[in-house]
């Protein structure tokens, strides 16, 4: 008793003030009279339950890249046009981060995860009654919204439920994205290959969607956190200058990097297609094949953090991975080219939670700011950059796009090497 009572003053001041500072926001669970070793358990269920929730809208993200021949043909288009799909998504993205800058640090994540996945999962459902071109675009544009909005409330879900360790768990919630990105051409390929129409995969992942939210809401309800907007009486997204080299080095890192991995998505089959003349599957294995080495170097640079500097390993990772992809594509021979997709993937694939641990540890005080222009320079990347592979694919070919998304890893390198030499090396 007395113990609980000692328990609930420390909280009380860890966590002062408002609904944010009760026991019941800090701790899910706590409430009900559970001791911390079924609190961590219960909070553990959630935290895999939200991995799932990732693994699952991952999936999506590399589909319409996989069927990427198969929508020109089915609307008409001509090849070039074919990364209007990606901007149209990414478009929709950006609406979703701006729309999560809002609502991120008001309300419960649990809801927030709830809603935007429960939509995601009617709208992709939608897809299979979709009958127009424009329909079609207009469908992948509330996807984006819904799928970016989804990607900041997890994450910040994540965040919440396990603060003592996050680093290790947010790595784990970026790993679960990368084995659904990888699955993604796998599902698509499989179930087209035994019959099924290209809308009707969008429809069982819709339907997937749906299922998999139900079971998240029946594992978390009662026990998700509350949204923390103080701590310590410092504002998490409050003031801090953010608009300096180190930032604009962090961006320009995302910005190149996430163009060079949507072209992955985007071009790559098509590429490996047409102009090295591979089967549908096995041009869909490439882009798993750049997944399972993004995953493999989440889990690696997970254990790297603890003898070296993120800045080290996200400059040697993004120089190395170069390197790769350079070889892989000027050799024009399909053996080489998916060694080398899988040497940037699995060299270069932490880039992401590696620029975001740097942001959040560089500005502690104003997350919130460095989240916004972090994340807006991901779906920015996305959104610029395949539409430019598009254009360059109508003068120079499928492999000038394959060409520039080389320089986009190039040009993230030059951008952690110039951030390298003005940062202190722990």
């Amino acid at each position: 008793m007395y113990r609980r009572i000692l328990y609930s003053i420390c909280l009380k001041l860890q966590y002062p003030g408002g609904p944010t500072g009760t026991i019941k926001g800090a701790y899910p669970g706590f409430e009900r009279g559970m001791d911390m070793k079924d609190t961590k358990k219960n909070t553990l269920k959630i935290t895999a339950a939200l991995y799932v929730l990732m693994f699952v809208y991952a999936v999506f993200t590399t589909m319409t890249g996989t069927q990427l021949l198969i929508l020109v043909r089915e609307f008409g288009l001509d090849l070039a046009e074919g990364g209007i799909f990606a901007v149209i998504i990414n478009t929709g993205c950006i609406g979703g981060i701006v729309l999560s800058a809002f609502f991120i640090d008001r309300f419960d994540s649990r809801r927030l995860v709830l809603l935007s996945y429960f939509l995601l999962g009617l709208l992709l459902i939608a897809i299979k009654f979709s009958g127009s071109y424009y329909s079609f675009l207009i469908l992948l544009l509330w996807i984006g919204v819904s799928m970016k909005f989804l990607d900041a409330s997890l994450n910040a879900s994540i965040s919440r439920l396990n603060t003592a360790n996050s680093g290790f768990y947010m790595n784990l919630l970026h790993c679960s994205f990368g084995i659904g990105a990888f699955a993604g051409p796998l599902f698509t390929t499989v179930l087209m290959e035994n019959g099924t129409a290209w809308r009707d995969t969008y429809f069982y992942l819709g339907i997937v969607c749906i299922v998999t939210g139900l079971v998240y809401y029946a594992v978390q309800k009662g026990y998700a956190t509350e949204p923390v907007t103080d701590c310590g009486g410092k504002e998490k997204s409050g003031g801090g200058h953010v608009i300096c080299l180190r930032v604009f080095c962090l961006m320009g890192i995302l910005l190149f990097y996430c163009g060079h991995q949507m072209g992955i998505n985007s071009w790559m089959p098509a590429y490996m297609q047409e102009t090295l003349h591979l089967p549908p599957a096995a041009s869909n294995l490439s882009v798993s094949a750049f997944w399972v080495g993004l995953i493999v170097s989440r889990l690696v640079s997970a254990v790297l953090t603890r003898y070296t500097s993120e800045e080290r390993i996200l400059k040697a990772g993004l120089l190395a991975g170069t390197v790769f992809l350079a070889v892989g594509v000027m050799s024009r021979l399909p053996a080489a080219t998916v060694i080398g997709v899988t040497g940037a993937g699995l060299f270069s694939g932490a880039c992401i939670p590696l620029v975001l641990t740097i942001g959040y540890s560089a500005f502690p005080s104003a997350l919130g700011k460095i989240s916004t222009l972090l994340f807006l320079c991901i779906a920015g990347g996305a959104v610029i950059f395949p539409w430019l592979m598009g254009i360059s694919s109508r003068s120079f070919g499928l492999f000038g796009a394959m060409m520039l998304d080389t320089l986009c890893l190039a040009a993230a390198a030059a951008a952690a090497l110039i951030l390298l030499s003005k940062t202190k090396i722990k």
